[in-house]
């Protein structure tokens, strides 16, 4: 049984480990990478995509860098800031890809307009591939269920449209975006006219209305006096607006933008407070291309399911165990594990690491208990200890670590007992070796 246990857990392990990125379309989601080349490998297929143009092809290198960190701060629930580096990412490089990354993480952050909103942005852009339509249309749907599609028609032509106090969008005839359920406010303006209107939209409804700007009466004035004039050259008429547009990010006091039917948007700190800057890491380019940025401490090592071998050090024997790591700082990590033997038992501990990077030695104690039943007295009993050691953790991948080290441990309540026919000593050495299978 504790060799079948044992093989389990490798054999689930290693089906964590890195695979490279063949298929485009089987890219997990980027915030479950965590080994850092196939990492690389998937943004790969975002940024080298050559049906997305840009100005400087140094672009492509730092959206790519832009979206490591932005993995790097959702993996550490930095919502806010992951957010902020997507967009930067698209507005340097506006592939419908990474509209998926920012309408998760939208989602993540409870925004689920914004989200929807970012999905519809995904079905219309021209570049985007038949391979997840299907699935984000049924995001969609879904997300509706909860939301009001709000359609303003304006007149005249060419009004600006304001949501909640968010930008004005310049618009030929109409405007549609999402808003959640209840009460927006929209203002429309053209020239030094302006109306006000207040929706009440509720869920899974379609809103239309329509708002009709009049222009602001001023008084005649004369005419100044002025010599006639000269023949010049008309200026050239600016280009008409979208009859059409489908708003993006543009309700309330959440996002900024200098141009709202472009693809450059900013994260507000709270409400209308100032721009969350995005972090621009150091990074590196290959010769294949590919985009490596430099570790950052402190956001390496994450949780996960330990599996354990404590061999007996007088050769009479091994324990299996399976439990929980939790690292609450790359430096430390608690464990709870169940220990089977010939008696069935917990250890509960902590490690301590000097390093944490690919070699991480470390030292570490805590408390076995084995259940046992004491044969003297023929009665049920407890095997309290406690035990210190120290060992070598090797990091194989960002999802697999393997372990080995060597412990004392002291066991207070056995002095007198038989357990399987035999006293068991009080201190023993209990060497081990494990495996980590981190999320």
């Amino acid at each position: 049984m504790q060799r079948a246990l044992w093989v389990g857990l490798m054999l689930w392990a290693s089906s964590a480990r890195a695979q490279p990125v063949t298929d485009p379309n089987a890219v997990p989601p980027l915030a479950q990478i965590r080994d850092e080349k196939q990492l690389a490998e998937a943004l790969a297929t975002i940024t080298q995509d050559p049906a997305i143009r840009v100005d400087d092809d140094k672009n492509r290198r730092l959206a790519a860098a832009l979206m490591t960190e932005g993995v790097r701060q959702l993996q550490a629930q930095s919502y806010e800031q992951a957010l902020a580096n997507f967009l930067e990412a698209y507005a340097k490089f506006p592939s419908p890809k990474i509209l998926l990354n920012i309408a998760s993480t939208l989602r993540d952050m409870g925004r689920l307009a914004d989200a929807a909103n970012t999905y519809q942005r995904y079905l219309a852009d021209p570049a985007t591939g038949p391979e997840r339509i299907t699935e984000v249309k049924e995001l969609l749907i879904k997300l509706d269920q909860e939301l009001t599609v709000l359609t303003i028609r304006v007149q005249p032509r060419g009004s600006d449209v304001s949501i909640d106090a968010g930008p004005f969008i310049t618009v030929g005839g109409s405007l549609q975006t999402r808003v959640r359920a209840g009460i927006h406010l929209v203002r429309v303006r053209n020239d030094d006219g302006s109306s006000e209107v207040t929706v009440n939209g509720f869920e899974r409804e379609a809103k239309e209305i329509s708002v009709e700007v009049k222009p602001a009466v001023t008084p005649p004035t004369n005419p100044p006096t002025t010599n006639p004039p000269t023949a010049q050259t008309p200026p050239k008429p600016p280009a008409p607006p979208p009859e059409h547009v489908d708003g993006w990010l543009v309700t309330g006091r959440q996002y900024a933008t200098d141009n709202a039917t472009s693809s450059e948007r900013h994260v507000l700190t709270g409400f209308g407070g100032p721009v969350m800057r995005p972090i621009v890491p150091n990074y590196d380019v290959d010769d294949e291309g590919l985009v490596t940025v430099a570790p950052v401490e402190g956001r390496r090592i994450s949780s996960g399911l330990v599996g354990v071998l404590r061999i007996d050090g007088k050769g009479r024997g091994i324990a299996g165990g399976l439990g929980i790591a939790f690292a609450p700082l790359d430096s430390v990590e608690l464990e709870l594990a169940g220990l089977k033997a010939e008696d069935w038992g917990v250890y509960a501990g902590m490690r301590v690491r000097f390093l944490t990077g690919w070699l991480r030695p470390y030292v570490g104690g805590g408390v076995p208990l084995f259940f046992f039943t004491d044969e003297t007295t023929m009665s049920s009993a407890i095997a309290l200890g406690l035990r210190g050691a120290g060992g070598l953790e090797l990091k194989v991948n960002g999802h697999l670590s393997v372990q080995a080290d060597v412990g004392i441990e002291h066991f207070f309540n056995v002095k007198d007992a038989i357990v399987h026919g035999k006293r068991p000593d009080e201190t023993v050495f209990v060497p081990t070796v494990g495996v980590i299978g981190r999320l």
